[in-house]
């Protein structure tokens, strides 16, 4: 069978058959830390952004701007107000802690008063919640780690899943580690419902065991299929125009910036982990096919990708080694991993297109 056969026919089913992605709507409260910026570190930050609004089962109990020194200099509060211009939601944000913890331990309480309002919305968020909530994690864990040091308790009850999309999984050097290694320690030893989604096994770009969330796709595979509005938002963030963010949303698309953002290539990670902390499976039917089930598959359904049992090991320096030795020393996680890497970039530019086609 080709690989063509494989995807064709990819829909987004229900435990009952039937295409439907509003069935659960609003049943997963969700708190989302987020490096998003304008101008852009990494417009994979738009994407995972667009992904978090296009997930009906999200219910979107606030957004913490991470690094709040570099917010100040490139507000991520504009995709995320034009995104709630186009979903017309209302969700509160706030940009989190300025700089690096200076141990495990630190509060944050010794910065800048401007700064705290990611960890103080965090923690309001989860005292307001009935039930516990998901967190999910992109760029450093500051905030979370300054409201564990502040709450533990708080954090232990209120927090069902923590998703972190960080790391590498042989200690290696990786990028958001390194904007606060501390917070790394912290988090990663605080005996929280972990869920380690590192971005790569084995160094820079590399998945060799499966235990990386990274892929990788073209703009246009994408986009294409999305609606207007929804183009506008990706061509402002990635040509960086000088116009009204919010009047840009309707204009015509300029036919020579959609060429040019349409032929870029996007580096992605959290695709796969947000589908999971929505409910859902990527599964492959008997046919070939390849569904994406919010209802629990069946232990012998072939899945894309899963979290299984592990553990990590982490230095005080920040320095993180995945453990697949069950009896070994360690803290426990749940890690991600990818259990059809031939065809796990293919299928998932589906997933996104099809994702974001509905937003």
């Amino acid at each position: 069978m080709s690989l063509a056969s494989f995807i064709f026919g990819l829909l987004i089913l229900s435990s009952g058959g039937q295409l439907d992605t509003d069935s659960r709507r609003g049943s997963i409260p969700i708190l989302y830390s987020t490096d998003l910026y304008h101008p852009h570190a990494d417009p994979d930050d738009h994407f995972d952004l667009a992904t978090l609004f296009a997930l009906p089962e999200f219910d979107i109990r606030g957004v913490i701007l991470d690094d709040g020194a570099r917010q100040k200099e490139a507000p991520g509060r504009i995709p995320l107000e034009q995104m709630l211009w186009i979903t017309q939601r209302r969700i509160p944000y706030a940009i989190g802690l300025a700089g690096q913890l200076r141990s495990a331990e630190d509060t944050g309480l010794g910065q800048p008063d401007e700064f705290q309002q990611g960890v103080r919305l965090l923690l309001e968020a989860l005292r307001q919640s009935p039930v516990p909530v998901t967190v999910f994690c992109t760029g450093s864990l500051r905030d979370v780690a300054a409201a564990l040091n502040r709450e533990p308790e708080l954090l232990r009850t209120k927090i069902s899943r923590l998703y972190l999309n960080i790391g590498d999984t042989t200690a290696q050097d990786e990028y958001n580690v390194l904007l606060d290694p501390q917070a790394y320690v912290a988090v990663l030893r605080s005996k929280l419902p972990i869920y380690w989604c590192p971005c790569f096994d084995g160094g820079l770009w590399r998945k060799d065991r499966g235990y990386a969330t990274y892929w990788r796709f073209i703009h246009y595979e994408v986009l294409e299929a999305t609606r207007p509005v929804v183009q506008n938002w990706f061509i402002y963030a990635l040509t960086k125009p000088q116009a009204d963010p919010i009047a840009f949303l309707s204009q015509p698309a300029d036919p020579t910036a959609k060429k040019e953002v349409w032929a870029m290539p996007r580096n992605m990670w959290c695709t796969a982990p947000f589908l999971h902390a929505a409910g859902r499976s990527v599964i492959r039917e008997d046919s070939g096919r390849w569904q994406i089930r919010t209802s629990a598959p069946e232990a012998t359904a072939r899945r894309l990708f899963d979290f299984v049992d592990a553990k990590v090991s982490i230095t005080p320096e920040g320095r993180a080694h995945l453990v697949l030795d069950p009896q070994a020393d360690g803290e426990p996680v749940k890690v991600f991993k990818i259990l059809e890497p031939e065809l796990y970039d293919t299928v998932m530019t589906e997933v996104l297109r099809e994702l974001l086609r509905r937003l």
